[in-house]
């Protein structure tokens, strides 16, 4: 008979139990980082494009601290995003996993990817959707299609007619509405995901319970 070769740790006891209460909690970490600096990308992408960064001076017992509201904004978004995945991901990490712990491993890590693409990946495209659709390059891509298939020519032109008045949005307002947009879009997209995840633990019970009568 072999024994499981098991690792031992040398180090001191409370390192172990900071170890042992943090490693629960490294994805959740990855996953708040990632977000924090998708809103910091942004923040300083909307800078760039001549929005003004608002600071008050705030009294914090006898120091004045700088506090910027669009910053605020953006990282309130990143704790939004947190607490989606958060939320999601608690309800499916564990749903139906294999007996086999390498099995478990695995489908552990798939499942926290699909979670953090889900939430990401619609926050991300609603948040800079705008700015792409009126790039230079996106632009020329446009009018190339437009005129290689004559019947969609019409109505490119007319969207980016109609969207003209909305460019010309002064950067504040426009980085506020992008932030509500991406934010409303992704609390939509993780909402249909949980209503699925419940659906489709409602007719596994079902299914149990016909099976037992």
């Amino acid at each position: 008979m072999g024994t499981e070769d098991k690792i031992v740790f040398h180090g001191p006891r409370w390192l172990y139990g900071f170890w042992q209460s943090t490693r629960p909690r490294i994805p959740l970490l990855g996953f708040a980082l990632v977000s924090a600096l998708i809103e910091l990308f942004y923040f300083d992408f909307m800078i760039s494009r001549g929005m003004l960064d608002k600071k008050v001076q705030l009294q914090v017992g006898g120091w004045l601290i700088p506090f910027s509201i669009s910053l605020a904004l953006a990282l309130g978004n990143a704790v939004l995003l947190v607490s989606l995945w958060q939320s999601l991901f608690e309800r499916i990490a564990y749903v139906g996993l294999s007996s086999d712990r390498r099995v478990r491993r695995i489908m552990y890590l798939l499942r926290m990817i699909r979670t953090s693409a889900l939430i990401l990946a619609p926050f991300t495209i609603l948040l800079f959707l705008p700015y792409i659709l009126e790039s230079t390059w996106w632009v020329g891509l446009a009018n190339g299609v437009g005129n290689s298939v004559p019947s969609l020519k019409g109505s490119i032109d007319g969207f980016y007619s109609w969207s003209y008045g909305l460019s010309r949005t002064d950067a504040p307002t426009k980085f506020i509405a992008s932030e509500l947009i991406a934010s409303f879009g992704t609390i939509v997209v993780a909402g249909l995901q949980l209503w699925r995840v419940q659906s489709a633990r409602g007719l596994t019970k079902i299914v149990q319970r016909r099976r037992l009568r």
